[in-house]
């Protein structure tokens, strides 16, 4: 059910070591941007020594870092993308059906029912014979043929 590529080519390990740092890259700016967040003044943005800061740092070395073997040393970056793999491919798959269960049986009949309510294509007779709308003719303007929808 799930497959992992056990055989890296170096271009994949490149998009590894690109993605890790660009992932950890983002979660160490939420991470540093938090207490700026919490309370809303702009000098908390600065050092300030918070444990999230202290972990932003963190994110961005791990990111450097698997950049770096992604892209220079493939050899010991396989094993690491290997595992990765390995762990995000069953989250991934989890993660996916979780978000399609809950788009297909909460956002749906939602919609459905909005859709329902309103009729937004006038298929509800109200009493008429037919279904047919009368044309509205527009005035043929230089304005109108510039913008003709």
């Amino acid at each position: 059910m799930f497959t992992v590529n056990k055989n890296p080519s170096p271009k994949d390990l490149k998009k590894f070591g690109t993605a890790m740092i660009v992932g950890f890259g983002t979660l160490a700016i939420i991470l540093w941007l938090l207490p700026w967040f919490r309370s809303g003044e702009p000098n908390t943005l600065q050092w300030s020594g918070t444990s999230s800061q202290w972990i932003a740092i963190v994110f961005v070395c791990l990111g450097m870092f698997l950049a770096i073997l992604g892209h220079g040393a493939p050899g010991i970056a396989k094993p690491i993308y290997v595992t990765w793999m390995t762990i995000a491919t069953p989250i991934g798959s989890f993660m996916s059906t979780l978000a399609l269960s809950i788009l297909y049986f909460v956002l749906l009949p939602v919609f459905a029912i909005v859709v329902r309510r309103s009729d937004p294509l006038r298929t509800k007779n109200k009493g008429k014979s037919t279904y047919w709308e009368d044309y509205k003719a527009y005035e043929p303007t230089l304005e109108r043929m510039r913008r003709p929808f």
